[in-house]
């Protein structure tokens, strides 16, 4: 979540995307924009992981740490079987 609704939001995707992929993301990232309320958008990064020995928390502290982040977590987690 940026710190307000005039945050350019590029740059934020941008590392968020490098630090998904610094910690093993797997296959193709997105990067997607929500809007939330109040001219707030958040930022939505989509990435696969092995799970095994993941922090996923860790990683969103690491995001929550880019400039102009007021916030980051892990929003949705899904396993693929087969």
């Amino acid at each position: 979540m940026p710190e307000s609704p005039d945050v350019d939001l590029v740059p934020i995707k941008e590392q968020a995307l490098a630090i998904a992929k610094k910690h093993g993301a797997i296959g193709q990232m997105q990067a997607q924009e929500e809007p939330i309320a109040f001219g707030l958008t958040a930022v939505l990064i989509l990435a696969m992981y092995d799970i095994e020995g993941k922090d996923f928390e860790g990683i969103a502290a690491e995001m929550g740490k880019i400039e102009n982040v007021q916030s980051a977590e892990v929003a949705k987690m899904d396993l693929a079987l087969g």
